[in-house]
């Protein structure tokens, strides 16, 4: 879908953070937004940015572990802008601690938001993409969801689950118009899940680990829609090459994984929350 332009977006988590930065990246290519957030009054001051952008934005208030919010998204966003071309399932939470410490309605929490809710959501916007002969979903994933780190089980699985999800559709859909991404971003150093770390235990990851931006990952958002991309890994340096190296040598994979995030991701779960 290189020409979107006068189309139409859905964009969950869209009251903060990367939620907003790809909400703006995809208003600055002529799209029309449908933002969904619990927060009422911090989405309505997107939806007005939005708006200042030059496109037509709706806020729609939506807690997405809730199956009946997830309808009457997709029914609001139907009765405003009639397609629905786009959907960005970013809406996430995270879960880091000793998997054993961690409460077991926690675990079902982090994935019904992170990956429940974006099953649930595509399922019902599917239809529609399909009476139009046009569509793409955009899964937010995460780096942790190409190996699972240490303290991240619960976060790394429903992130695993939201690549392998993007990777069914594109191969069911393939040949109807319809396409699927997951983007891979490493830790957002302006925005996310990330900064609420990095405030809780005041530091960030090893140098050695890298990291992205906010924007960084909002452009990759829409070179994923515009080019059809599987899966982009957003971070610097590139961790690719060690995803690869993980695949071909499990052990030596894990080794430098472990190395590189174990200690930040402990201290990020035995912090006070």
């Amino acid at each position: 879908m290189r020409d979107l332009r006068g189309r139409n977006a859905i964009v969950t988590g869209a009251s903060a953070g990367l939620g907003v930065c790809v909400a703006r990246a995809l208003a600055h290519e002529g799209m029309n937004l449908v933002l969904a957030a619990r927060s009422v009054e911090a989405l309505e001051c997107v939806a007005v940015e939005m708006r200042g952008l030059g496109v037509k934005a709706i806020a729609v208030p939506t807690d997405v572990s809730d199956e009946e919010h997830l309808q009457r998204l997709v029914q609001c966003a139907r009765d405003e802008f009639g397609a629905i071309d786009v959907l960005v399932n970013n809406a996430g939470i995270e879960a880091f601690r000793d998997y054993h410490e961690i409460d077991p309605v926690e675990i079902r929490r982090t994935v019904d938001v992170n990956l429940t809710a974006a099953l649930l959501l595509t399922r019902y916007v599917l239809p529609h993409m399909l009476q139009a002969g046009r569509g793409h979903i955009v899964n937010m994933a995460s780096v942790a969801g190409k190996h699972g780190p240490a303290y991240g089980a619960a976060y790394g699985a429903s992130k695993a689950g939201l690549i392998a999800f993007a990777q069914a559709l594109r191969g069911e859909y393939h040949g109807r118009g319809i396409s699927a991404s997951a983007i891979c971003p490493g830790f957002a150093s302006d925005g996310g899940i990330y900064e609420v770390i990095k405030r809780r235990i005041g530091r960030g990851t090893p140098w050695y680990f890298g990291s992205t931006t906010a924007n960084a990952v909002a452009r990759a958002v829409v070179k994923a829609i515009q080019c059809d991309r599987p899966d982009l890994i957003v971070n610097q340096p590139a961790l690719r090459p060690i995803f690869t190296l993980t695949a071909a040598f499990p052990r030596v994979g894990e080794w430098i994984v472990r190395r590189t995030t174990t200690r930040f991701l402990k201290q990020a779960g035995k912090s006070p929350r």
